[in-house]
């Protein structure tokens, strides 16, 4: 299902529109990351900077030090490239764009964004900024794996078994196919057969 909303709720808060190209969850239920080792690079940040700052701002005026997340967000309605994957920085229910992950890694990683969407939930990497000063004014983007959580880990598990319930499905189907197809011949031959018997019986005359 291809579903926009212009926001949905979540845990206790409501998130902002994702936007006209992106595939949005039809339930929003829970969130979970991709618990790979694998550090990304966000590209494309230096057209999103002016975002990026205000989130860099509001965390360094943040006292408690809380954890910058970024949203994982399929595009398959972006007109440059329909495997695209965007990355916004997700602070106290604020959203910022702040680029895109790499285009081998997006059409990669697309599918597994659309799947967990439709599964209700919301792909979520803790995200790390750096730059930002006088001497480097631009800002980088780094998504690093989140600790393995239960709803992380189950889910993990879900996606083997329902992998699982797929091949075996399609194992079953393929068998009915082929009994079916075997029983079509059947009747193929026996409806030639008396045909057959008559051209023999004609080819000798009676």
């Amino acid at each position: 299902m291809d579903a926009r909303y212009d926001s949905f709720p979540f845990q206790d808060g409501q998130f902002p529109p994702l936007g006209a190209k992106a595939y949005a969850p039809v339930v929003p239920t829970r969130a979970m990351g991709f618990t790979d080792d694998e550090e990304w690079e966000v590209v494309g940040e230096s057209r999103y900077l002016e975002g990026i700052r205000r989130v860099k701002e509001v965390m360094d005026a943040d006292d408690e030090g809380g954890t910058l997340f970024a949203q994982l967000i399929a595009e398959p309605l972006n007109e440059f490239d329909r495997h695209a994957v965007r990355v916004d920085l997700v602070w106290d229910y604020q959203r910022e764009t702040c680029g895109y992950l790499p285009r081998e890694q997006a059409y990669r990683l697309q599918p597994l964004v659309v799947q967990a969407a439709d599964d209700g939930l919301i792909v979520l990497r803790e995200a790390s900024l750096y730059g930002g000063t006088p001497d480097r004014p631009n800002i980088g983007v780094w998504l690093s794996p989140p600790p393995m959580s239960s709803d992380s880990q189950d889910y993990a598990d879900f996606r083997a078994e329902r992998a699982a319930d797929e091949r075996d499905d399609s194992a079953t189907a393929q068998r009915a196919d082929a009994v079916a197809r075997e029983h079509r011949e059947a009747i193929v031959a026996e409806q030639a057969a008396p045909s057959e018997k008559r051209s023999l019986w004609k080819r000798l005359g009676f």
